[in-house]
């Protein structure tokens, strides 16, 4: 019984099976619910593998290395406007080198006179300043008045301050400017060195005033051909500088030092033993045939001092014979005065009485008027002035 009723249920439901299993024709099962039949999705086909580039990139070409920059070379043409800038008193510790940087920036030199006590403090500067082209000079060593000092003093002051340069740069200075400018005899031409002062005075150490130090050397009616004081030791000087450089070679003129000068402009080269002052530079002018500074710098010629002067002997005194005693005359018989009777006493003179003047006073005659269109003479060189004659002035002489 139980395998009959199996077997019906297993007929049954094969039955239904069948039934349900055909469906409706142009009926889509997924119509209703949009759900894409097996056959509308569209599988992606798959990516091919990327397979790496195995070729090597190239390499980026290196940056072509910058030029190096040419040093500059100053080139002096002595046929145009030149000019020396000059400065005392230092170094100092930080103006100095400001002044440099402004020479560097642009490409121009100057002259440093240099006192040896600085020095040996600040030595630094200097080497920088033979690097630069500059130039050198002495201003002393403690910045005394030479022309105050013996000879031997003199020499001895600048041979300590040459200790001091010489350490500092390697050699010591020819050229000298005298503190104050002060000079004498043997200042000028006794001490082995070429001396020099200047020409135009900025008193930049009296005003300290930049705007007055640039005033004063911008109102010069000539520059060309001058030296110029000036003072490192002043930040006053330095703003100065710092406008008077530029605006310098903007009018055309070529910054020196004071031995480019005297080559190209003057002509001559520095010698020892002389000096150049007010006297040289008002006598002297642009020549005609500049000369080449030497390689090899100016040496030191110090003269041998002169041989103190020694006096001729003297001949020994001879001992003078001692006069014989004259026999003292014998004194003149005086008058005796009698005893008793009293000395006679002259009487003063009579009073004199003054008499009068009874003379008429010499008349006093008016002041002559000047006659209108004669002019008044004046005496030649020879001849008196007569107080109260006007006098008489010469006609200048006609000329044709």
């Amino acid at each position: 019984m139980n395998r009959i009723l199996s077997l019906f249920l297993a007929v049954a439901l094969l039955l239904s099976t069948a039934g349900c299993g055909k469906p409706a024709e142009n009926h889509r099962p997924d119509a209703d619910n949009n759900i894409a039949a097996p056959e509308d999705i569209v599988t992606p086909a798959p990516e091919a593998p990327t397979i790496p580039d195995t070729k090597p990139e190239p390499e980026p070409e290196p940056e072509p290395e910058p030029e190096p920059e040419e040093p500059y070379v100053r080139v002096i043409d002595p046929a145009k406007p030149m000019v020396a800038l000059t400065f005392d008193d230092g170094p100092h510790e930080i103006y100095t080198n400001q002044i440099l940087d402004i020479l560097e920036e642009n490409h121009a030199v100057a002259t440093f006179f240099e006192v040896g006590r600085n020095v040996a403090r600040y030595p630094d500067a200097l080497p920088r300043m033979v690097e630069l082209g500059c130039e050198v000079g002495s201003h002393s060593n403690v910045h005394k008045d030479l022309s105050k000092l013996k000879r031997a003093a003199v020499l001895q002051d600048l041979e300590t301050a040459d200790k001091a340069f010489s350490d500092a740069m390697g050699f010591a200075p020819t050229l000298l400017r005298p503190p104050y400018g002060a000079v004498n005899k043997t200042v000028k031409n006794n001490i082995g060195r070429a001396v020099i002062t200047w020409t135009v005075d900025t008193m930049d150490w009296s005003s300290q005033d930049t705007d007055a130090i640039v005033q004063h050397v911008k109102e010069q009616a000539k520059l060309d051909g001058e030296i110029v004081l000036l003072h490192s030791i002043y930040s006053t000087t330095v703003e100065a500088v710092r406008v008077l450089v530029p605006w310098l070679i903007e009018q055309g003129y070529q910054l020196v030092t004071v031995s480019e000068l005297m080559a190209y402009y003057y002509g001559e080269l520095l010698q020892p033993n002389q000096f150049y002052g007010y006297t040289y530079f008002t006598t002297h002018g642009r020549t005609d045939t500049p000369v080449e500074l030497p390689e090899e710098p100016m040496q030191l010629q110090i003269p041998e001092a002169a041989p103190e002067e020694t006096p001729a002997p003297q001949p020994a005194p001879q001992p003078q014979p001692k006069p014989e005693p004259q026999p003292e005359p014998d004194p003149l018989p005086q008058e005796e005065i009698p005893q008793g009777v009293p000395p006679t006493i002259p009487e003063d003179p009579p009073p004199q009485t003054e008499v009068p003047d009874t003379s008429d006073p010499e008349p006093t005659l008016p002041p002559e008027e000047p006659v209108i269109g004669v002019p008044p003479t004046i005496p030649g060189e020879d001849e008196p002035v007569v107080e109260g004659v006007p006098p008489t002035i010469p006609e200048d002489d006609e000329t044709a």
